[in-house]
């Protein structure tokens, strides 16, 4: 079966296996982990820099992060300013929602 999703280069071997086990998006990956890795926020045009992908496709994955509530945009209240729209990831939420994901998984 062919893969939907390119794989991210430099992945240690048991990383790439787990995401093609659940058939991941691994661009949406590669944007969660790197706004994990920037507790500070930053915008779509950084990410897309740093895992080498348009600003654009970052911005898809950031709009549905945000719709449920992983994702969040601006400051502490959420505001945007601008132009330069800064992101930001709930790290808790993330947890949470991956909890829930794995009970699913494993019939809880």
């Amino acid at each position: 079966m062919p893969r939907i999703y390119k794989p991210i280069s430099g992945l240690p071997n048991e990383v790439g296996n787990a995401l093609s086990v659940f058939n991941a998006n691994t661009l949406r990956a590669a944007v969660i982990r790197d706004l994990a890795r920037h507790p500070d926020g930053d915008t779509t045009g950084n990410i897309a820099r740093r895992i080498g992908v348009d600003y654009r496709q970052v911005y898809t994955h950031i709009k549905t992060l945000e719709a449920e509530g992983v994702v969040s945009a601006g400051g502490e209240v959420g505001e945007r300013s601008g132009q330069r729209v800064l992101y930001f990831i709930d790290l808790a939420k993330l947890r949470e929602q991956g909890l829930i994901y794995m009970r699913f998984l494993l019939g809880e």
